[in-house]
């Protein structure tokens, strides 16, 4: 089920209307669709396949079919027309639609049955919000079809085609940014079970099909994960009422109301940072009963609600929220002794969850709601850590591959495309995040399957060189930011960045090539690397000041982190960043690509307890805002000025799992990974656990009252671990006091483990 090839689909996409206007913002009522069927002999198999576009609710009988909703996942569907683009963008994309299959069974009545599905705009005609660009595709439209397989083995096919029947309802508009508005007056009934009265429905229109292949949807849904009852604050005036959360969230209200024909009420979703965004609802009222009614087709982020209401009165029992995101499964967990550290880690999944539509990770969900590539790539690795992402960013690099310049190489900076700015660093996330997920997933069928794209990035990178060798710009008439969000104004050159993500994507394209066999190709990245870095150190090692630059804003850390450093100068470059960081009193002084980098070098000098200062800081440029209960979310930039819902940030979970608890996957992902636990002076205890694919991996430390340390160790089945001896002693003891042999290997004592659960002392 689920798996149609291009010559099984014998329906066709329909729709209510042509649009009359494409290139005007203008949209329209959404549209119902029914059908109504007959079924004469007992079934044994009814599946229906269904995509509808932007969004769609499928109903059979008068039942909704799935628990998901915003669906289905976005892409990028179609060719359109781009109009003023804030950023220019050559369109030589690859197109694909996701369909979504179900079992309906169960559904299925004898004799007269009834297909209904209402549209949404969604993506696909996303006219609210132009300031990137107007890329609206087209009028929402559908294409369905359900098989039924007899229990005598006879088969029916029902399809959407002309025969179909449409018209609007109440759901009058409805936007991504802006809301919906339904008017409970125009309700259809029962629109969507047998017997419904349609004469006054017209025929639906076969429409020009969307120009990307139908795949089936294998990342998950969007579901409602939470429903969540909100402080009633009260009335604030003669009709203004006033709710709350103790959190952002991603979703929308529930209304549960009474009140006469006409009356309105209008909701408007208000962020921790006091802004709207344009995110509202608005219901007017059939009137006369008890009305429930909450938005299809849209999704807001909020803390605080305000619902005017001149007419309907409202109490703690008139709205309840939904929280609404991909479900995607819990993978990991942290906790440690420091409160500020576990503020962040929950912090960052609120922000990340809420983030998270479409199975594509937003850079925030209610101002852009981009699926920014750059952002994603600082991420990843915590995202991976905390959730389980397998399909979830499968899907994400396809809508990367299908949103890049095929001719040329390009990879935009927002995938599915929908403008914005960025750098070499947002294209190299269709190397570097394919990369991680392999050492985490331990799969190279991606790999192979994204080689070409991310080689021909490469390439691209090699055209857009200076006469230096360095990165100026990549596409004409672009910029590039080069890092993003330091805490005071960026003056780190970005043609630094930008060519330090150019050695790095490289020297990964080389690891890869080698891994696939592609020995002509690694002698070719390896070749280029040598010169990139050649190039870069001309351009930026400063000899007499024994840094990168002038040695802030990440530059040496840029540096250190992807090896441009010549080995023999590696101590006195690391010594200069902590020089730096003493001088600034151990603050950040990165924006979002430098942050997690800084934590690694750091890690990987081992100098984690410097690291633990930048993280513990609670005053000035760090995380300390999170101490109070009004942010429950990680901010878009250091001193909270714009979205206070940015995961990018978040990035520096991954040093809490990796150093803290010392969980790193091996060369080929967790079937042999380390553990390299960090017990820092400051900290008692951390609690780390991760899933791996061959199960539940964990590592916990803690320290007793008169210093000695204790360690619980779990291997899963069918792997083996390197544990590194804390404190770097060489005598190890197992619970029963007996001593553990070590290895003494690197200036490091290690020792071997088989799947199990052990517990160690060190003393």
């Amino acid at each position: 089920m689920g798996l149609l090839q291009p010559a099984d689909w014998q329906a066709k996409w329909i729709g209510a209307m042509a649009d009359p206007t494409p290139d005007s913002p203008t949209t329209y009522p959404a549209p119902y669709f029914r059908k109504d069927i007959k079924v004469n002999k007992p079934v044994k198999k009814a599946t229906v396949y269904i995509s509808g576009l932007g969004f769609y609710e499928l109903y059979i009988n008068g039942k909704k079919i799935g628990d998901q909703v915003l669906a289905p996942a976005v892409t990028n569907y179609d060719k359109r027309p781009l109009i003023k683009l804030l950023y220019p963008y050559d369109d030589q994309s690859t197109q694909r639609v996701l369909y979504n299959s179900f079992d309906v069974s169960d559904g299925i009545n004898q004799q007269d049955n009834t297909i209904g599905v209402l549209l949404g705009n969604g993506w696909y005609n996303q006219c609210d919000r132009t300031v990137e660009g107007k890329m609206w595709y087209d009028l929402p439209k559908l294409i369905f079809q359900l098989e039924i397989v007899y229990t005598d083995g006879t088969k029916q096919m029902v399809v959407s085609d002309g025969t179909w029947k449409t018209t609007t309802g109440p759901l009058v508009k409805d936007g991504i940014f802006s809301g919906e508005q339904y008017d409970a007056r125009l309700l259809l009934d029962e629109w969507n079970k047998p017997a419904y009265n349609d004469a006054g429905w017209k025929s639906a229109k076969l429409v020009t099909p969307p120009s990307g292949a139908l795949h089936a949807q294998t990342a998950p849904f969007d579901k409602v994960t939470r429903v969540l009852t909100p402080t009633f604050e009260g009335k604030v005036n003669d009709s203004v009422y006033r709710y709350h959360l103790d959190e952002t969230v991603a979703g929308w209200a529930n209304i549960n109301v009474k009140g006469k024909a006409g009356n309105v009420i209008k909701i408007r979703y208000i962020s921790e940072e006091g802004e709207d965004y344009g995110q509202w609802d608005t219901y007017t009222l059939k009137g006369g009963i008890t009305e429930n009614w909450e938005p299809r087709f849209t999704w807001h982020a909020f803390r605080f609600i305000e619902v005017i209401s001149k007419d309907v009165v409202l109490n703690v029992q008139s709205i309840r929220i939904k929280d609404v995101h991909t479900a995607v499964e819990p993978n990991g967990s942290f906790e440690c002794s420091n409160p500020l550290f576990n503020q962040i880690n929950k912090a960052y999944i609120k922000t990340q969850l809420a983030n998270m539509h479409g199975s594509i990770s937003s850079d925030c969900p209610h101002r852009e709601r981009l699926g920014y590539t750059g952002d994603g790539q600082v991420a990843i690795e915590s995202a991976m850590l905390s959730f389980h992402l397998p399909q979830f960013y499968k899907k994400w690099f396809n809508d990367m591959d299908d949103a890049r310049n095929h001719k040329t190489g390009f990879v935009t900076h927002s995938a599915p495309f929908g403008g914005g700015g960025g750098g070499p660093a947002w294209g190299s996330a269709y190397v570097i995040m394919p990369w991680l997920y392999y050492q985490y997933y331990g799969d190279n069928q991606l790999l192979k399957q994204h080689y070409p794209g991310m080689k021909q990035w490469i390439a691209y990178l090699n055209t857009r060189t200076n006469d230096r060798g360095l990165i100026v710009r990549e596409e004409p008439n672009g910029w590039c930011l080069g890092d993003w969000c330091t805490p005071t104004q960026i003056e780190l050159p970005e043609p630094l960045v930008n060519t330090a993500y150019f050695y790095h994507v490289t020297t990964i394209m080389a690891t890869i090539a080698a891994l696939l066999g592609n020995n002509a190709d690694r002698v070719q990245f390896e070749r280029l690397a040598v010169k990139i870095k050649a190039n870069f150190n001309k351009a930026y090692y400063n000899p007499a000041e024994k840094t990168y630059w002038q040695g802030r804003q990440g530059a040496n850390v840029f540096a250190l982190a992807f090896g441009l450093v010549p080995t023999e100068l590696k101590e006195e470059v690391f010594n200069s960043v902590l020089s730096h960081l003493k001088k600034i009193n151990y603050h950040f002084d990165t924006g979002i690509l430098a942050t997690p980098l800084l934590l690694k070098v750091l890690s990987q000098f081992n100098r984690d307890d410097v690291a633990y200062k930048l993280m513990s800081q609670q005053n000035g440029v760090g995380f300390g805002y999170l101490l109070d209960n009004k942010n429950s979310t990680l901010w878009e930039s250091w001193d909270g000025v714009g979205s206070r819902c940015h995961p990018m940030f978040g990035s520096v979970v991954q040093w809490f799992y990796t150093a803290l608890g010392g969980i790193k996957p091996g060369p080929d992902g967790y079937q042999h990974f380390i553990i390299a636990p960090k017990p820092l002076a400051e900290l008692n205890y951390c609690k780390s656990a991760y899933n791996s694919l061959y199960g539940r991996i964990r590592s916990e430390w803690r320290k007793d009252k008169i210093g000695t340390l204790h360690l619980l160790m779990e291997i899963p089945a069918n792997t083996s671990a390197t544990l590194v001896v804390p404190r770097n002693r060489g005598i190890l003891k197992n619970k029963d006091g007996r001593i553990v042999n070590t290895s003494f290997v690197n200036g490091q004592y290690i020792v071997r483990i088989k799947p199990g659960v052990y517990q160690f002392r060190v003393e």
